[in-house]
């Protein structure tokens, strides 16, 4: 494995989560998942959604038809994992939004 990137993913309950600037610890993920520094909110209608503890809040606004858009838009905010999860099963996308959230807290 020498002079390959690690690519390691131990993301759900694990230590380390890998991005796409490189490995960093769960707890300073979950911050920048809860509170995104220099991102851009999403619009829907007029309520703009700033992160992923407001876009749990607001997953009554969304329906199955927007999973692509929520899956996108996780990971712009640095979410792949959760992004592909969501991609694999788009039905399920509210769930995976919130138990993606009440994990990251428990971190944060």
């Amino acid at each position: 494995m020498y002079g390959k990137k690690d690519t390691r993913k131990d993301d759900y309950y694990g230590t380390r989560m890998t991005t796409e600037r490189g490995t960093e610890t769960a707890r300073a993920f979950a911050a920048k998942m809860l509170m995104p520094e220099g991102k851009n909110p999403y619009y829907k209608g007029e309520m703009a959604i700033r992160n992923l503890d407001e876009l749990d809040n607001n997953m009554n606004a969304f329906d199955a038809s927007e999973a692509p858009w929520v899956a996108d838009w996780l990971e712009y905010l640095g979410d792949q994992t959760t992004a592909v999860r969501i991609r694999k099963n788009p039905m399920n996308f509210k769930k995976i939004v919130h138990e993606r959230r009440e994990e990251l807290k428990r971190l944060a």
